[in-house]
């Protein structure tokens, strides 16, 4: 009877304990990161949480383990690159072993997460995988050591993708077949034409604003579609473009040939009163750089209605 008792107590002895360890063994640690894959030059946060507590009474006060990494991949890990989570403090870490060791004043009864690490991958590597793991890890109530399994994630490097060129912006760009186009000035437009009969005349390349010109007078106000083009009107075309328009005859900016303009061009050819700036270039009626008595002829035969210019 006595060794049958002796025996009984064993194996309950034996239930209990195996029950114990079982319960111990029922704390995990998991690992998680901030990302999936890196490239050179990226960071990777990992987080270490301990996990699916059972028979956890005072609380666990203390836990160490082990960071090992692919130092090919990653820089150098110190001890400033990990953080502490949920009053889990005081950590310590040997970077020639990847130990490290932290402690809680509270003791932790439920999951949270214990801590952060943050890696720092090259510049320069290749593309595969690597894993993070954090392996010995040993923690504890203060009654025994509690030994967890390690855990790892794995890590996706990707190929630096260089970056492409933008293709260059095409420059904005406006032709004419009828207008001559130079030196920020478009000439050679007919006395009374309107904007639109001007935007007729002209082709636009690469120009998306809308709208795509705009024309305004020399006090600065827009022009409607049918107001007439005078000497002076200043065009923007696109964002880049900007010109001033020039009326054939038109030296007193009144957009049409009269007997006004022909006084103006002949004290100009005596001297008496020279034309300047863009009332000179309007006065180039037959187009040949300087202001003659020829100008003066056409200009002429244009107010009788013997030449229409064209």
């Amino acid at each position: 009877m006595k060794v049958k008792g002796i025996t009984i107590i064993c194996f309950i002895s034996l239930i209990l304990l195996t029950t114990n360890l079982l319960a111990a063994t029922n704390i995990t640690a998991k690992v998680s990161s901030s990302t999936s894959e890196i490239e050179g030059g990226q960071d990777v946060i990992i987080t270490l949480k301990f996990d699916e507590y059972q028979e956890v009474k005072k609380g666990l006060n203390a836990y160490k383990a082990t960071l090992v990494y692919d130092k090919a991949v990653f820089e150098e890990v110190i001890e400033e690159d990990f953080k502490c989570e949920n009053e889990w403090e005081k950590l310590k870490y040997n970077k020639e072993t990847g130990e490290f060791v932290a402690i809680k004043r509270a003791g932790s009864i439920t999951p949270e997460d214990v801590v952060k690490v943050t890696l720092s991958s090259k510049e320069g590597i290749k593309a595969g995988k690597t894993d993070i793991k954090i392996t010995n890890i040993v923690t504890s109530e203060g009654e025994k050591d509690i030994n967890l399994n390690e855990t790892k994630v794995t890590i996706d490097i990707v190929e630096e993708q260089e970056e492409k060129p933008e293709d260059p912006k095409k420059p904005e760009k406006i032709t004419s077949d009828k207008y001559e186009i130079k030196d920020g000035y478009i000439l050679r437009i007919l006395p009374k034409t309107t904007v639109n009969e001007f935007k007729k005349n002209v082709v636009l390349e690469n120009v998306t604003t809308e709208p795509q010109m705009v024309f305004t007078d020399e006090n600065g106000n827009v022009l409607s579609e049918d107001s007439m083009i005078k000497t002076g009107t200043k065009l923007k075309v696109g964002t880049t473009l900007q010109f001033t328009l020039i009326v054939i005859g038109d030296t007193d900016k009144d957009s049409e040939i009269t007997i006004n303009d022909m006084a103006e061009i002949k004290l100009h050819l005596i001297a008496t009163k020279l034309l300047e700036g863009v009332k000179l270039k309007a006065a180039d009626i037959d187009n040949d750089n300087e202001i003659t008595i020829n100008d003066l002829a056409k200009i002429k035969l244009v107010l009788i209605e013997l030449l229409e210019l064209k």
